[in-house]
């Protein structure tokens, strides 16, 4: 599978980089990524070069990892040869090294660890401004392929073709002259009698075409029907979510998300999932009361992890739960609906108290995502969906 993506990453930071794309993707820039697109038994040196070489834009996920990567290297170099735009992303203050210190110098990078929200927008825009102004030139590239003429070859004759030639004017000239004598000299013989005048009639009248014959060559011949082009068949992925975004229901992505739980559309289902239940409106009381929230987020990379609790309250389904006091450093509030059947989700927004837990934003920067989890009468669990992965437990009071 190609994208005009390519996601270009050291090993070591897979979870950073399968964020990023995901959070791609999920504003309509279709990704290349070897965790994902590399299949059991491909080889892998092979998969790398034919992404890059169909690729437009690589994303140059920039960690201290990746500015000792020596395979990012060789990326960077094929990226140039195929004339991929690199956009370089740091999600690190890392100053990069020589090897890379020419590329950032002539490239506008983007920093992640700032705001992670706003820069990510600023990333899809600018990849899509790429993707955009490359349509034309390949357009216009295939347009002249098409009308370029094949140059027209010359047929050189061999000098023993000439006395050919010759030969054949001579006899020629033989003839007509034979041709002059015969006509000249007088006949013979008595000149053979002129036909009877009804003959001659006959001769002189054209024969009259029947009508079956007029009509067989008046009536041009039928065309024929233009060629059909075979349609190329979808994945069973990309059909599941083909029903499911054509139904738009809860039920039809809950069923995509059931079935292909690693499939290419996981956090557009997820999304979609999210914001049909939170719209939706709901009246369930069989879920009502306090309810201790445990919010952790596991380290990632360089980044520590961190855990804290904090209670809230569910009345007539919908759910409200804070920490800190809003709009200040360290805070988080959640708000959300349970569907009667235990599923919920919910929409968080926060403001970064620590850069060292916040993958390195700036104290005072503010974030945004949301999450699904699923509820019975005593508990609940539940997973963020875009951003960095944090869990939801749920134990009620």
């Amino acid at each position: 599978m190609s994208a005009p993506v390519f996601i270009s990453y050291s090993s070591k930071d897979q979870e950073i980089a399968e964020t990023i794309y995901r959070a791609l993707e999920v504003r309509g820039c279709k990704c290349w990524i070897s965790c994902r697109d590399v299949h059991a038994g491909e080889n892998f040196q092979e998969a790398i070069v034919k992404a890059l070489r169909s690729a437009q834009v690589m994303v140059l996920v920039f960690t201290s990892n990746a500015n000792n990567s020596d395979e990012i290297k060789k990326e960077l170099v094929l990226a140039g040869r195929h004339r991929v735009t690199v956009v370089p992303v740091r999600v690190e203050d890392v100053v990069p090294n020589d090897a890379f210190a020419y590329e950032f110098a002539t490239r506008q990078w983007i920093d992640l660890f700032k705001d992670w929200e706003r820069e990510i927008e600023l990333l899809a825009t600018q990849i899509g401004n790429v993707l955009q102004t490359a349509k034309p030139q390949a357009a216009a590239g295939a347009e002249a392929a098409a009308t370029t003429l094949p140059p027209r070859r010359v047929v050189r004759r061999s000098s023993s073709n000439q006395f050919v030639i010759v030969g054949s004017a001579l006899a020629a000239v033989l003839l007509v002259i034979g041709g002059g004598v015969l006509y000249l000299r007088p006949w013979a013989g008595t000149p053979p009698a002129a036909p009877p005048p009804s003959q001659q009639a006959a001769a002189q009248t054209p024969p009259v075409p029947s009508p079956t014959s007029q009509t067989a060559i008046q009536t041009p011949p039928a065309p024929s029907p233009p060629p059909q082009t075979a349609t190329p068949a979808l994945s069973p992925d990309d059909a599941a979510w083909q029903t499911a975004t054509g139904a738009g229901t809860r039920a039809a992505f809950a069923d995509y998300l059931k079935n292909f739980s690693a499939g290419g559309h996981v956090q557009e289902a997820q999304l979609q999932l999210a914001d049909l239940i939170l719209a939706a409106p709901t009246t369930a009381k069989n879920f009502d009361g306090t309810w201790q929230t445990t919010w952790t987020c596991l380290n990632y990379g360089q980044f520590p992890g961190y855990s804290y609790q904090f209670p809230i309250q569910v009345k007539d389904g919908s759910y409200h739960g804070q920490k800190g006091r809003e709009g200040e450093a360290g805070s988080l509030v959640i708000d959300g609906k349970i569907m009667p059947d235990g599923t919920a989700a919910f929409f968080g927004k926060g403001v970064v108290g620590a850069s060292v837990v916040a993958l390195g934003a700036a104290r005072g920067a503010q974030y945004a995502f949301h999450a699904l989890a699923q509820f019975d009468r005593t508990s609940g669990s539940g997973k963020r969906i875009e951003g960095r992965p944090c869990s939801l437990i749920f134990e009620k009071q």
